[in-house]
């Protein structure tokens, strides 16, 4: 995947696992990339701290925790991509 796409789905799939434990770069790392992105700790890291600094996370030390923000938007975007996978994989 081209990382002009990629890079939306990494952020999605970063507040889906902060909503279900606080993550930290390094564990969630390899999760990620267990999707078949291609991130490196570092990018790992510099996506959780925009994340942070847009209100979506909170972070204390290296444990990163979703906000009410981050939940609300969560939500937002399953909304958005259970229409948008019904639309482009389902339909026929």
């Amino acid at each position: 995947m081209h990382s002009g796409f990629e890079s939306p789905f990494t952020r999605i799939h970063l507040l889906y696992h902060a909503n279900q434990n606080a993550i930290t770069a390094e564990e969630i790392q390899p999760k990620i990339n267990s999707h078949g992105y291609q991130c490196s700790p570092q990018q790992v890291k510099q996506e959780l701290d925009h994340l942070t600094s847009e209100g979506y996370l909170t972070s204390q030390g290296s444990l990163y925790d979703i906000t009410l923000m981050g939940k609300d938007e969560l939500r937002s975007v399953q909304k958005q991509l259970k229409t948008l996978y019904q639309e482009v994989v389902q339909s026929k």
